[in-house]
């Protein structure tokens, strides 16, 4: 948070390169959000974002789930498969030896 904004304008400026790419980018440098220099309070033809997502779960969003949640159940099955299995003791030395 900046305590004194005006106090820290008079100090630092903005790089004339950082104009020329808004220049080139179409992209204006003064005003407010949506570049009007006269009527402050209008933002028509700003930027605004995208739609809201849909409400409730969709079928994608389904299906990523049941996917996921198989792939969870799989893994903890190899995992427990892993773990309880006998490992041959033939040819292994003992700890500590190599």
């Amino acid at each position: 948070m900046i305590e004194a904004p005006l106090d820290v304008q008079k100090t630092i400026s903005i790089p004339e390169d950082h104009y020329k790419v808004c220049k080139d980018l179409g992209v204006p440098t003064a005003g407010n959000a949506a570049g009007n220099t006269e009527d402050l309070l209008n933002l028509s033809g700003g930027n605004f974002s995208p739609a809201p997502l849909p409400e409730g779960f969709t079928a994608r969003g389904i299906v990523a789930l049941v996917f996921s949640i198989l792939a969870a159940f799989i893994g903890m099955g190899v995992i427990a498969w892993y773990g309880a299995s006998d490992f041959p003791k033939k040819g292994l030395a003992p700890a500590g030896t190599h």
